[in-house]
């Protein structure tokens, strides 16, 4: 039998960082799920280097399970002693991965099929409104229920074009909201509060320009070039502006903050140094001091890659906390992973329910109604508990502009 040969594929400095103590093992919410070491980052690098050393292949089945099981939360890497850069490394063996085993059969077609629509601001727009409108007739209900989204869509959201609200302070200049894919097809109210968030402090929202995807899901999914070319754009549609590019969605923040890493120019660094979470250019001050109370007791699920990546989930907690009247809770599982990861969930079904089971438990604990959390995935994903789950920004507005803020009506 031939041996597999060495692979030049990982960055051999990356992978000797890793010492295999373990502290990562129970920040891993797959290694908590099964309690298996190959489901574990110590595991998962182990088959890295035996990779890279040739014992084993990169598409061996073994292999393949233990990568393609990893939600990529990166929660290792908060509590790694060593810095291991796992987050780098995972998608280096996804996208080798995808190369050796491009997806096949209806999953693959139905993959090809969900990235080609992501980047097609039309198709994802009609896409929420027909969902909306399914909603309504419950016409969603013929829908596997695994493919039938728990959270509910207003048709009137889905319709309406964005409003620029002014400025309710002293102007502090162009505020860029980044609207995405599935934020800007599925979760448009959310888009409009933060603008209002943003008018309330003093600046000026804008909704253009408007590059369709930032790439972070193609990135996640081993389709790296693609991840590449859609940075790319997305950095190029803004040559020209100034001033902070503001993103919602936690998932798309943690991307767009790497690109310098994705690319590796001075014009990605650039541009990442400016993409800002709402938590980092408003502040608690600010919403106590203008804030009126919104007397709601909910309970914080932090987004892994605001938590993990950006770094910026004390602040956004810190954020909502001001809020005159409201209560916030934070649940007792040392905020893992709630199992979205993304597509993650439909790919790996079981491991994603049994992390959703885990995260559903704590936060009931709470004896919180409702959840606030910054990332449509987690909302999609705790939705399906029947949770009602807030974006931080539509608390921060009802807080900061209690009545809808008049302004000129805008089309795309």
């Amino acid at each position: 039998m031939t041996q597999p040969e060495p692979m030049s594929l990982f960055d051999p400095d990356r992978l000797a960082a890793c010492v295999q103590c373990g502290f990562c093992l129970s920040s891993c919410p797959t290694y908590e799920a099964t309690h298996l070491e190959e489901h574990g980052p110590r595991g998962r690098i182990l088959a890295m280097r035996l990779v890279q050393e040739g014992e084993l292949t990169i598409d061996d089945p073994d292999v393949v399970d233990s990568l393609e099981t990893c939600v990529q939360c990166r929660a290792c890497e908060v509590v790694c002693p060593s810095l291991v850069e796992f987050g780098s490394l995972m998608e280096t063996a996804r996208a080798a991965i995808t190369e050796r085993q491009p997806p096949s059969g209806p999953a693959g077609l139905a993959e090809r099929v969900l990235f080609l629509a992501l980047v097609r601001r039309r198709i994802v727009r009609a896409g929420g409104i027909l969902l909306a409108l399914a909603q309504v007739l419950r016409l969603d209900r013929v829908l596997p229920a695994r493919l039938r989204p728990a959270r509910r869509i207003r048709l009137a959201d889905t319709l309406r074009s964005y409003r620029l609200p002014r400025p309710g302070a002293p102007v502090r200049g162009d505020a860029y909201l980044f609207r995405g894919c599935v934020m800007d097809g599925l979760f448009r109210d959310v888009h409009q509060a933060t603008a209002q968030v943003l008018a309330a402090v003093g600046y000026r929202p804008r909704f253009e320009p408007a590059p369709p995807c930032c790439g972070a899901l193609s990135a996640h999914g081993g389709r790296e070039t693609e991840a590449q070319a859609l940075a790319a754009a997305t950095i190029a549609s803004y040559a020209g502006t100034e001033g902070p590019i503001v993103v919602n969605a936690a998932g798309c923040g943690a991307a767009m903050k790497e690109y310098g890493a994705l690319l590796g120019t001075e014009e990605a660094r650039a541009f990442s140094a400016r993409v800002r979470d709402l938590s980092e250019i408003v502040t608690p001050d600010e919403v106590a001091a203008r804030g009126r109370p919104v007397p709601v007791t909910v309970a914080y699920q932090a987004p892994c890659h605001l938590r993990n990546v950006q770094r910026v989930s004390d602040q956004a907690r810190a954020l909502v906390e001001a809020i005159p009247g409201l209560t916030l809770l934070e649940p007792d599982d040392e905020q893992q992973c709630c199992g979205s990861g993304g597509i993650y969930s439909y790919l790996q079904p079981d491991l994603g329910d049994a992390m959703l089971a885990r995260k559903d438990a704590a936060l009931r604990r709470t004896g919180a109604a409702s959840v606030v959390s910054g990332n449509p995935g987690c909302a999609l994903q705790i939705a399906r508990g029947g949770w009602e789950v807030h974006h931080p920004a539509q608390l921060l507005a009802r807080s900061l502009t209690p009545e809808p803020t008049t302004g000129t009506q805008r089309r795309r």
